[in-house]
Parts: structure tokens; sequence; C-alpha cells
């Protein structure tokens, strides 16, 4: 899958997002590597970031992951 993925931009806090050959938005973090999200906008691929960045913040704080 990753082959058929091109690089679009990354987030300060590790989310990165990714286009796939249908134009939908694949989100991913670097924390959270086996998890992704798809979003039919770039508006909604960053709001995925948004949503988990407070998750994976209490993660790291904790330990967890």
């Amino acid at each position: 899958m990753a082959s058929d993925l091109s690089f679009v931009n990354s987030t300060g806090s590790g989310c990165q997002i990714f286009r796939d050959r249908l134009g939908c938005y694949v989100v991913s973090h670097v924390l959270r590597p086996g998890q992704r999200a798809v979003r039919p906008t770039l508006a909604g691929a960053y709001a995925a970031c948004q949503g988990w960045e407070p998750h994976v913040q209490a993660e790291t704080a904790t330990g967890g992951g």
C-alpha cells in the first residue's frame, strides 16, 4: 500500500498525510504506525490529525503506546 501513496505533508506533532491514487487522503501518526484514517478531503485529513494529537500526547505522557 505504501507504494500507492504520495506524501503530502507532516505536522509538527508527528502526523503524516499522504494521498492515494484515488484522490483520498491517508493519515497516520509516527507513534501509531499501524493505524490509519482515510479522508476524502485535505481538511478532513488535518481534522483527523487534530483528533489524534490529544490521544497520542496522553499516551506519551503516561508511557503507553
